[in-house]
């Protein structure tokens, strides 16, 4: 899915300490799911397409989910040792209309290293939580958790 965020706050940023924090007290967030599978399944949240008693398909599922609600996000950097520096970004978002209280959680976690004049690595964690994105068969909320490990060349002309 693509999670867009439009939104009124405040961002405060200390650029030699490296790190931003931004609170959105009104904030819009729409979900948008293209695959029409996913959409009829009513995958991450968006509503699900109508079947009749014969499995006929009345209406598709919506391929887009609008929600109000406030966001909270801040970003660190920080170098760790000579040539490794840690990149930690959190997005908070509660929705107001449907499940306030309950926190969508967006955890990038990153640790860059240089290893010498031309090899660069980067390593991460990237952990997705929203209370609208369901296990299918058990109805319980998934983790969604993604991880990084790249290796690259790096040459200036």
């Amino acid at each position: 899915p693509a999670y867009v965020f439009l939104g009124v706050g405040s961002q405060y940023t200390n650029p030699k300490k490296k790190y931003t924090f931004y609170l959105s007290p009104l904030t819009n967030k729409t979900t948008i799911v293209l695959d029409e599978r996913l959409a009829n399944l009513g995958a991450f949240g968006v509503q699900k397409a109508i079947y009749d008693t014969e499995g006929m398909l009345v209406k598709e599922g919506e391929k887009s989910k609008i929600e109000i609600g406030a966001l909270l996000a801040g970003e660190l950097e920080s170098e760790i040792m000579e040539n490794i520096t840690l990149n930690n970004k959190l997005i908070l978002y509660s929705d107001f209309l449907n499940s306030f209280g309950n926190i969508d959680l967006d955890w990038e976690l990153k640790i860059q290293l240089k290893v010498n004049k031309y090899v660069k690595a980067n390593i991460g964690t990237h952990i997705i939580y929203d209370d609208d994105i369901h296990e299918e068969k058990s109805g319980t909320p998934k983790v969604q958790l993604k991880q990084l490990l790249g290796v690259g060349l790096s040459y200036d002309f």
